[in-house]
């Protein structure tokens, strides 16, 4: 029995679309993500100044290491390596960026996600970074002054295709993007809200600026119901979960991050997460 030969004219047209439409996809998805990234932002006026101030820079020192800076941008701040929704994302080598940007620069990076030329950043967590006080800015870009520059001066990290592709799907936000729609943690009045701001400042990037959660990475913090105060000291100390979330990432965010919480600052951190807990427990159920 013969066998039909393959029609060479319809493989080559069908190889031939195929490369079309991959075409025509990669330069919707250059032109798509290239808007947002290239889109220029009034920049906001900053009043913050660096001190030489010892108590102020170890105020920024401290705050740095709650805030999570050292995860991303590595231990001395020279660079590190993401994966930001599976695609690979490393953010640029701080030490060296420092000293080419003014302190109402650096402020507005850490507070406005926005770099020097009105552009967004794209993994910043500044979201989570925007209640910073004016004083807390002042220490951190105090403390920063203080970096010395280490390993190369190169180029600022550009997006790769595949996180191109998950901006202009809407599956990744910019920072700037992701400001516009930020809504802060919900206040449950003045006797917690030192412990709101640390939940704020050091969880909202892993679990939201409202704290609600974001899939993937940390769910909504409640804690009622699943830790008592001696079980949430060992889930920041130790990483050690009970309810869902991703293990992983919490067990380096305690080793690398959480550890350099006091002892107070958890109890404060735990205050208000129970607080927040009564509150939404007592509202009525949304249909």
């Amino acid at each position: 029995m013969a066998t039909e030969k393959p029609n060479l004219f319809l493989l080559a047209s069908s190889l031939l679309a195929g490369c079309v439409l991959a075409g025509v996809a990669y330069a919707a998805v250059m032109s798509r993500s290239d808007s947002l990234l290239t889109a220029r932002r009034p920049l906001p006026p900053s009043a913050v100044t660096a001190t030489t101030d010892p108590a102020v820079i170890a105020r920024g020192a401290h705050l740095i290491s709650i805030m999570g800076c050292t995860t991303c941008h590595g231990a001395d701040l020279a660079g590190g390596h993401l994966n930001v929704v599976g695609a690979p994302y490393d953010p640029p080598n701080l030490s060296r960026r420092i000293g080419r940007m003014s302190d109402a620069e650096l402020d507005r990076a850490v507070r406005g996600g926005l770099k020097p030329d009105g552009t967004t950043e794209v993994a910043m967590p500044s979201h989570s970074y925007v209640t910073l006080s004016n004083d807390e800015a002042r220490s951190i870009v105090s403390d920063l002054r203080t970096v010395a520059p280490k390993g190369s001066d190169a180029p600022d990290p550009a997006p790769g295709f595949l996180l191109r592709a998950y901006l202009s799907l809407g599956f990744f936000k910019t920072e700037a993007a992701e400001l516009a729609s930020a809504r802060p943690p919900l206040d449950a009045g003045d006797k917690v809200e030192a412990g709101r701001h640390l939940a704020a400042i050091s969880c909202g990037r892993c679990h939201g600026a409202d704290l609600g959660g974001i899939k993937g990475m940390g769910p909504d913090m409640t804690v009622r119901g699943y830790y008592n105060r001696q079980q949430f000291f060992a889930l920041m100390r130790k990483g050690e979960m009970i309810a869902e979330g991703n293990t992983e990432l919490m067990a380096q965010a305690s080793k690398s991050t959480f550890v350099n919480f006091s002892d107070a600052e958890i109890d404060q951190i735990y205050a208000y997460l129970n607080a927040r807990d009564r509150i939404l427990a007592a509202k009525p159920p949304q249909h």
